[in-house]
């Protein structure tokens, strides 16, 4: 439970945000709180990543470079958020790719994506990223799995053949 001081505090905080800052910067921080939930809930110590590769074929070679694609994940990522800044919501609206640079560059990272952060990184409404996320899991592109630290959280991660279509798409780029 909060005390009264942490409260007061974070009141502070929000006040100073909304006074400063951008709605869209708003939202990535959120998005950036969201995956730091993520990783404490599964805890996640990025010293302790160790890549497992496959050997031989694309899989491997994609697992192999995930960090490198992974930045290029970001930077599209991030061209796409700028363009929202400049366009009206609904406009270039592609959910299902958002979410998948998403979870590759979580999958780069080790981590895996809770279901609310992966509907964030969306930028549409939950129950429109929620038919997206099962329209993924129809073509077997992702998987869901509980925590085993808290029931009610479901994690979202790319299958091998996410990994490989991302990947080889990013490849490419």
């Amino acid at each position: 439970m909060m005390n009264a001081t942490t409260a007061v505090e974070r009141q502070e905080l929000v006040s100073h945000l909304a006074g400063k800052w951008k709605p869209q910067d708003m939202r990535d921080l959120a998005g950036t709180l969201m995956r730091l939930a993520d990783s404490l809930d599964q805890g996640w110590d990025g010293s302790n990543v160790k890549a497992v590769f496959r050997w031989p074929g694309a899989l491997s070679r994609i697992e192999r470079n995930a960090m490198n694609l992974a930045l290029k994940a970001q930077v599209i990522a991030a061209s796409r958020t700028r363009r929202r800044a400049h366009l009206p919501d609904g406009v270039l609206g592609e959910p299902a790719w958002d979410m998948l640079l998403d979870l590759f560059q979580q999958f780069a990272g080790g981590a895996k994506v809770s279901t609310t952060s992966l509907c964030h990184a969306s930028g549409v409404p939950s129950s429109t990223a929620l038919r997206h996320i099962g329209l993924l899991e129809d073509l077997e592109l992702v998987k869901r799995s509980h925590s085993a630290f808290d029931k009610r959280v479901t994690f979202i991660e790319l299958t091998d053949a996410g990994v490989l279509a991302m990947g080889g798409y990013l490849e490419g780029v």
